[in-house]
């Protein structure tokens, strides 16, 4: 294990697939860090003027301490950890190669060609008779739903109109949950979300046809590609959408590329709360 991971802390929201690729890579990397587990759905902590202004000005997680450093966003952190632990398992193939160029088109479906995944995380609970067998309640997750209208919003005004510095990230911040809000609640908007993340899968399944012979999405080596495209794929599992995307006779590559991706370690420890010193704010 690395030494000099030491000062690393992870700002993470157990259920956020963002966190969650975070956390992965770390365990990967093997360098030593902990955990800070935000408390979201109760208390809003992402949302205290505590964190708004120490952390992250927009409440968004995950975020990466190191030392007096503070990194932002999941793959900006995962291009840190690259850059910073080279020594380390490499998680990015060398940048002059195919499998490179692999890894960025993979990110660049996940991240740029469908809906945030909290529209379909809100949607779900919206709209439960799109799910099937989900891994956590829905009825919880449709009172975060009002929660976010009312709680998260107003807890944000109110940073916003006593804090001037506050104020432009909180504004960004309430913006942004106007807009989930809206496509979540409309069946329509919904709908569409789930349709354009099964084109997403339909073309990582053509990926996995191209490279049959290799292990991971984007050949032998175990890449960011990976651990990103397995938190995505656990999240709807949770949600109770899986059944509508995977199957025998549905992305048959695909499914059975998931069951290798979740036997992975650093899958197993994450769920396990492994690889770290877990704490809480009391």
């Amino acid at each position: 294990m690395a030494s000099d991971g030491e000062g690393l802390l992870l700002y993470s929201a157990g259920f956020s697939p963002f966190s969650r690729r975070v956390w992965m890579a770390l365990i990967e990397k093997g360098v030593k860090f902990e955990i800070y587990e935000m408390d979201i759905a109760e208390n809003q902590e992402n949302h205290t003027e505590w964190y708004l202004r120490n952390v992250h000005p927009r409440g968004r997680i995950p975020v990466l301490r190191h030392h007096d450093m503070l990194i932002r966003e999941s793959i900006t952190i995962l291009e840190y950890l690259e850059n910073r632990f080279p020594e380390a398992p490499k998680l990015y193939p060398q940048e002059d190669t195919g499998e490179y160029q692999s890894v960025k088109t993979i990110l660049s479906l996940i991240d740029g060609e469908v809906p945030d995944p909290a529209i379909v995380t809100f949607g779900v609970a919206r709209f439960p008779e799109f799910a099937e067998n989900p891994k956590i309640s829905l009825d919880k997750l449709a009172v975060r739903l009002e929660d976010r209208r009312t709680k998260d919003i107003s807890s944000l005004n109110k940073h916003a109109e006593e804090h001037e510095d506050l104020r432009a990230g909180c504004e960004s911040k309430i913006a942004y949950l106007q807009d989930i809000l809206k496509a979540a609640t409309d069946k329509q908007t919904f709908q569409q979300a789930l349709d354009k993340y099964g084109w997403m899968f339909s073309e990582v399944e053509q990926i996995l046809a191209t490279n049959r012979e290799s292990t991971w999405l984007c050949g032998d080596q175990y890449t960011v590609a990976d651990i990103c495209m397995t938190c995505l794929i656990t999240h709807l599992v949770g949600l109770g959408l899986h059944s509508r995307y995977f199957g025998a006779d549905e992305r048959p590559l695909l499914s059975k590329y998931y069951e290798r991706a979740i036997q992975r370690d650093s899958y197993v420890a994450s769920f396990k709360k492994g690889g770290a010193n877990v704490f809480k704010k009391k």
